[in-house]
């Protein structure tokens, strides 16, 4: 709990040091002498940002230090929008420290009531009434499986986007691959087969005019050629020689004819070579037309590519059975979740089904008779880490019935507020809750009774109460009293007859009125 404090420039108040014991502390004064400024001092430790615009006027830096139960914590602001937070004397960052102060004590104002609109913080609330094994092991069952199925939903949904990009992004991949079985590429490679293909196509030609002599000496399939008709002229000629002329003649043009006769397999290749040529325009064509088809006119990146397409058309072969994988082991988490969501939201209705009785009791006692309280599930389209359910506080006044935000005034936020307080479980509660005029828009009975049940709230955690309501101010098991003369604000423990003073002052307007004085001690006695 909050057992000193010490403000210095903050506020109205130039210099102030505060004790304060457990139950229901008080603070009282006149409007304008500066109680606020207490509670603005303990949102500094919680966090509050925009500090300067605390510090008193004419002061460069102001600063509270707060002596908790387990911890020394202080702040230091300056003009400049600079602050130093410690707690024990260590320097903490601002947001570490408010996390620290946070789990120490509450605040609670107008926007503590526009906390409780907070659909999320009305579940916070809900979850709190659970069974401890609902809150220990079954929450904590549910959430393990529920990340379990998240991560596996997230990666199968990147596989299936993958695949899915890869597919689009490839669609022509089987056209290219075929494309690429034909031509080979290589670094260079039109080019040299360009050259080759000129070297081959120049061979041929060569080629077929050595053909067409030979066809010409020989006659070809169809026609004499030049060595038959030689041969006749020749063997007309052996008649004029003589015998050893016309043999030695005759050994001679065989000879010949056996050599002409053997150029023919000069023309053997000629078949390889049409083939070979046929093979490179294939190749040559297909590499331009991969070329074309990837907008690739290097061959090295298109070899890099090639190897990307590659690559990625294995990953898709082999995600077939991952995904298949995935899917089941995601199925499976996903029916674990929801069967694990389905009893958080039984636990749920049933502590529901008490809070309601719990703070309907209260309500009544603070005068909200025929305003009944109930809380509304709403099913989620989808998991969320705290389960499967929404939830809405509702609340029906026996003409009309809505969610609170619809129905309420602000003085029934304020008592709802404080009967969810008393009915949820003591552990919800931080050991020190300070509440900022929370009889605002209350009036008699309905400020009397909310008295009584912050009372009883203070046997649960300390409670810090700014009030304007001598009933109210008279629960107190310590009062402080805060004065502003001559312009500085003043304020210290008071009990007696300067307490009794003060009750009648807040009666009636004068602490000195006999019969405000008797009603002051009567109310104080009344507590004791």
């Amino acid at each position: 709990m909050l057992e000193k404090i010490f403000i210095k420039n903050i506020g109205g108040i130039k210099e102030a040091d505060l004790n304060f014991t457990g139950g229901l502390n008080v603070i009282t004064g006149e409007s304008g002498a500066g109680k606020s400024s207490v509670v603005r001092a303990i949102e500094l430790l919680t966090g509050s940002r925009g500090g300067v615009k605390f510090i008193r006027v004419g002061e460069t830096h102001g600063s509270v230090e707060a002596k908790f139960t387990d911890a020394l914590i202080s702040r230091e602001i300056n003009q400049n929008g600079r602050s130093k937070t410690k707690i024990n004397g260590e320097n903490l960052p601002l947001n570490d420290c408010a996390k620290i102060t946070g789990s120490l004590v509450r605040i609670q104002n107008q926007f503590a009531q526009l906390e409780l609109l907070d659909k999320e913080k009305q579940l916070e609330m809900l979850d709190s009434c659970l069974d401890e094994k609902i809150k220990n092991k079954t929450f904590k069952d549910f959430q393990e499986i529920y990340d379990k199925a998240k991560s596996s939903a997230e990666e199968l949904r990147a596989i299936k986007k993958r695949r899915s990009d890869i597919e689009k992004q490839y669609s022509n991949a089987k056209e290219i691959f075929e494309l690429v079985k034909i031509a080979k590429p290589e670094a260079g490679l039109e080019i040299k087969l360009e050259n080759s293909l000129a070297d081959l196509t120049h061979k041929i030609s060569r080629r077929e005019r050595a053909k067409e002599s030979f066809d010409t000496l020989t006659g070809g399939l169809s026609e004499n050629g030049l060595i038959e008709n030689a041969e006749t002229c020749f063997e007309e000629l052996y008649e004029f020689m003589s015998d050893e002329d016309a043999d030695e003649a005759k050994r001679s043009f065989e000879n010949l004819y056996a050599v002409i006769k053997n150029l023919s397999g000069a023309f053997n290749d000629e078949e390889n070579d049409l083939n070979s040529r046929e093979e490179i325009e294939k190749r040559l064509g297909a590499l331009r037309r991969l070329k074309r088809l990837c907008n690739i006119p290097d061959e090295n990146e298109l070899l890099n590519y090639c190897g990307e397409i590659y690559k990625n058309l294995q990953w898709l072969e082999a995600s077939y059975k991952d995904l298949e994988i995935l899917s089941v082991r995601s199925l499976d988490e996903k029916k674990k979740a929801n069967a694990l969501a389905l009893e958080i939201r039984h636990a749920r209705q049933e502590a529901a089904k008490n809070l309601e009785l719990r703070v309907n009791a209260l309500l009544n006692e603070l005068a909200m008779n025929g305003i009944n309280f109930k809380i509304n599930f709403i099913g989620l389209q989808k998991l969320k880490r705290n389960g499967a359910d929404g939830i809405e506080f509702i609340l029906n006044d026996g003409s009309r019935e809505g969610s609170i935000e619809k129905i309420a005034s602000g003085g029934e936020l304020s008592r709802l507020l404080l009967a969810l307080q008393l009915s949820l479980p003591r552990q919800w509660l931080p050991p020190t809750i300070v509440f900022d005029e929370v009889e605002a828009g209350l009036g008699g009975r309905a400020a009397v009774l909310s008295g009584t049940q912050l009372k009883k709230l203070s046997k649960n955690c300390q409670v810090i109460l700014v009030t304007h309501e001598a009933s109210i101010a008279a629960l107190g098991d310590n009062h402080i009293l805060i004065q502003r003369l001559n312009g500085s604000t003043f304020m210290k423990n008071i009990s007696g007859e300067e307490r009794i003073k003060e009750i009648a002052r807040m009666l009636s307007g004068s602490p000195d009125m006999t019969e405000a004085l008797e009603h002051a001690k009567k109310l104080i006695n009344e507590q004791l």
